[in-house]
């Protein structure tokens, strides 16, 4: 647990990782920051949280974008301005357009899997059964083999 005098820290330390799991989560940059910025102002309104912050700040930022109305391909752009932001997404590149294509409570599962959530806190923080947490991860997996598994070609065709 964080002291109240820890939020200056818990920012600096979780905004960019805040950012790139929204971005994981299949929206782009600028509604990631937009609702990363949002979530952390609920988190200083309401620090000390009583449990983990960074599982805390990633529902809020879940609710934010439910509130708003949007998915994945509400928005486009290229506002990749911020290198260390981009360096992150980067990292998940070949999957971004996957995840957009993915049910919502699918790619917010993996999102918070692939932040280094467990099945069980992932379910805890979502209020689900950790079986639907297993369950939607496992169907993730089996989509994710099928596009991995796609001809090289195929992938062309699609993107073109």
């Amino acid at each position: 647990m964080w002291a109240d005098d820890d939020f200056d820290a818990f920012f600096r330390a979780d905004f960019p990782p805040l950012v790139a799991f929204l971005c994981k989560a299949g929206f782009e940059a600028e509604l990631a920051r937009e609702i990363a910025t949002e979530a952390m102002l609920h988190a200083l309104e309401a620090w000390p949280t009583p449990e983990d912050p960074r599982a805390w700040v990633r529902r809020v930022a879940g609710r934010l974008l439910d509130a708003v109305g949007e998915t994945p391909a509400d928005r486009a752009g290229d506002p990749q301005d911020d290198e260390k932001l981009a360096a992150l997404v980067d990292q998940h590149a070949g999957f971004i357009d996957l995840l957009a294509s993915l049910p919502g409570q699918q790619r917010m599962v993996l999102a918070w899997s692939l932040d280094g959530f467990t099945p069980t806190q992932i379910a805890t923080a979502l209020r689900v059964a950790p079986a639907t947490v297993r369950s939607n991860l496992r169907h993730v997996r089996e989509r994710l083999r099928r596009h991995r598994a796609a001809r090289p070609g195929d992938q062309r065709d699609r993107e073109g």
